[in-house]
């Protein structure tokens, strides 16, 4: 899923240079007259002032975008680019008291102080949300694992703009340089394999995004490759020439800096939803937690008494695109459950990689209880917290069921694995094909939204309580 930016950092930055403007008037003001609101003219208006101001930035950044290049513009840059912002705002001020027929009430000397001001915090409010945006976009686990695919005459300009975006949400995990087979590293960027091994290299790293710079004469299996990646579920960037035009100089394109490309996606999703659905997590995550607590207390003896053991079960499992986390549940099983499985195998019920048992005489009495109520899924609710998993998506596999991927399997991955998703409440009981829940995995990555994540929970709760609890 493709983790579309969308206009919600520009609305806040827009509203944050909307309260510098008004806390530099009142401040120019003050400055001029010793007042914050008024003067000694009476025929000054401030609110008609700040309007005035208010209209005209408004109106310009409809205008211009003033904030599309904002993450690659340098200091220097930004500098100049605000003191031309605040030219025409002052400009446009101006004009609109000319034809009110009260700029003659406003001192001069207040509105130098105002764009000198103006100017100066703008400066450092955008230097500090330069800084502070892609810090959220780390914290809040999007950040993006990235791979270069380059031959060599494009490598160099093609590291160099991922590289000045790649503290905004990109983690470069490598390059693939197709045409050259004897170098380690290209410009300090580690060289993860050959054209030859990048599907199975792509098929089993952490990985969400490609970029690929390459000519098609020097890679023939370019679109067989590019196809087979799309249905990993991995997002492709792919650069195409965008040639100057002196009589059309707008483009609009999917941009990365200057590096102009077309981005293939099964599903574009803005970053709002996604910081919403985070949101619906944490709430959700501290609730169960609480709840967890409680289920701990109750039944954490009971699971010591009938069988010798830890009271949590940990198991590593396959995470979005390929990250490994530890998956904790109740253990419902005896100590040994991992060595019998190789044993049950040949009674597995599912038709594909994972493994069901109905009657599974690993299982605990308590442990079948708790499997039946699906309490033993509750401390699930920690890797929900701590961004490993959601409420809701796509059940995570095993790293042994992982290995035994094939390419399109890999699909089901490109969501944040979830508590519950579209399986667990679509029959989970009466369906044993692999095949089958990986459909329904698809289907709920490519229809997601936030209105889908709050039907299937309150389905899960319905499913729960009928006794088929997700697993």
């Amino acid at each position: 899923m493709y983790q579309r930016k969308s206009n919600l950092a520009n609305i806040l930055i827009m509203l944050l240079d909307g309260l510098c403007i008004t806390v530099s008037l009142m401040l120019a003001n003050y400055i001029r007259n010793g007042k914050v609101f008024t003067s000694d003219n009476e025929q000054m208006d401030f609110t008609l002032m700040l309007g005035g101001c208010l209209v005209a930035f408004v109106l310009w950044n409809m205008f211009r975008n003033l904030y599309g290049e904002m993450f690659v513009r340098g200091p220097f840059s930004e500098l100049l680019h605000i003191i031309g912002n605040n030219a025409v705002i002052f400009s446009g001020a101006a004009a609109f008291l000319f034809f009110m027929g009260r700029l003659e009430a406003y001192s001069r000397l207040a509105f130098i102080y105002f764009l000198l001001l103006n100017c100066g915090i703008m400066f450092v409010i955008h230097s500090g949300w330069k800084r502070v945006l892609p810090s959220l976009y780390w914290r809040m686990g999007l950040a993006k694992k990235v791979l270069l695919i380059a031959d060599k005459e494009s490598a160099s300009s093609l590291l160099k703009e991922v590289r000045s975006v790649a503290g905004f949400g990109y983690d470069l995990m490598g390059m693939i340089l197709i045409d050259e087979n004897n170098c380690d590293s290209f410009e300090q960027c580690k060289i993860v394999g050959r054209a030859k091994e990048l599907i199975s290299y792509c098929q089993k790293a952490s990985l969400d995004e490609v970029f690929i710079a390459v000519n098609e004469e020097k890679y023939p299996k370019l679109l067989e490759d590019m196809n087979t990646l799309s249905e990993m579920g991995v997002i492709i960037h792919y650069k195409i020439p965008v040639p100057e035009l002196t009589g059309a100089r707008q483009k609009v394109l999917s941009q990365t800096g200057s590096f102009y490309n077309v981005t293939y996606a099964s599903r574009m999703v803005p970053v709002g939803q996604l910081i919403l659905k985070r949101g619906m997590d944490i709430l959700g995550g501290l609730a169960g937690c609480i709840i967890l607590a409680v289920i701990t207390i109750i039944f954490g003896p009971l699971i010591k008494l009938e069988s010798p053991g830890p009271i949590f079960f940990s198991q590593k499992r396959m995470g979005q695109n390929g990250r490994v986390f530890k998956m904790y549940k109740f253990r419902s099983m005896y100590a040994d459950a991992e060595e019998r499985k190789k044993e049950l195998m040949a009674q597995n019920e599912m038709q594909g990689l994972m493994f069901k048992m109905e009657n599974d005489p690993r299982i605990t009495k308590i442990g079948k209880f708790m499997r039946k109520t699906s309490l033993d899924e509750f401390p699930q609710f920690v890797n929900i917290l701590r961004g490993d998993m959601s409420l809701v998506g796509t059940r995570p596999p095993t790293v042994d069921e992982f290995s035994k991927y094939s390419h399109y399997h890999k699909k089901r991955l490109s969501f944040r694995p979830g508590l519950t998703g579209m399986w667990q409440v679509s029959g989970r009981s009466d369906i044993t094909d692999f095949e089958e829940i990986v459909r329904l995995d698809v289907e709920y990555i490519e229809n997601w939204s936030i209105g889908l994540d709050i039907k299937i929970l309150i389905k899960t709760v319905f499913t729960v309580f009928a006794g088929s609890g997700a697993r």
